[in-house]
């Protein structure tokens, strides 16, 4: 498809808007707002490293199986419409789950933000999961038209491959 271009980055920054997100500021809309495909990428992270330590942390006793199933749940969801969004592909998350969605994304900034004081600043890494995350939470804020527009994307994309496919259907009927 070609390189996604940034608009909020194409502003000077006096122009900018800021917003805060837990204890981190940055753009609005978030850097990373309109790269699906690295935000489908970082939801599919997120999700793996959790059902890699989930396990070992509900053993150690350090999490209740219960709390790591409904987590491993919400994030499955967040892969899912992740690659809905992205691709088109299988279905989005269901409504209902949007209230753990928004909570699971809030608190995995709040961790990024523990992490960087912790660490005494944001290094590259983290500055970059931390832009994306941000940017999954901001598509799922109150009067985002991001699930809309996907689906009209997908349609339109959907209309021309069948255009496209019809005259070669046509040249071989012939």
């Amino acid at each position: 498809m070609g390189k996604v271009i940034n608009f909020p980055e194409q502003r000077a920054p006096e122009q900018r808007n800021r917003r805060v997100w837990g204890r981190i500021e940055t753009d609005d809309p978030p850097r990373d707002a309109y790269d699906f495909a690295r935000l489908l990428t970082v939801a599919e992270r997120m999700l793996a490293s959790r059902e890699k330590r989930f396990p070992v942390m509900v053993r150690e006793g350090k999490l209740e199986a219960a709390e790591a199933e409904r987590e491993l749940v919400t994030f499955r969801a967040i892969v899912a419409d992740w690659r809905w969004l992205e691709s088109g592909e299988g279905q989005p998350a269901p409504i209902g789950s949007l209230p753990c969605r928004r909570a699971a994304l809030d608190r995995s900034i709040g961790t990024i933000a523990e992490i960087a004081r912790d660490e005494g600043c944001f290094s590259d890494e983290l500055a970059a999961q931390a832009d994306a995350v941000i940017a999954m939470r901001w598509h799922l804020e109150p009067g985002s038209r991001t699930h809309a527009l996907a689906h009209v994307t997908h349609e339109i994309r959907r209309e021309i491959t069948a255009g496209a496919a019809a005259p070669k259907e046509a040249a071989h009927a012939e």
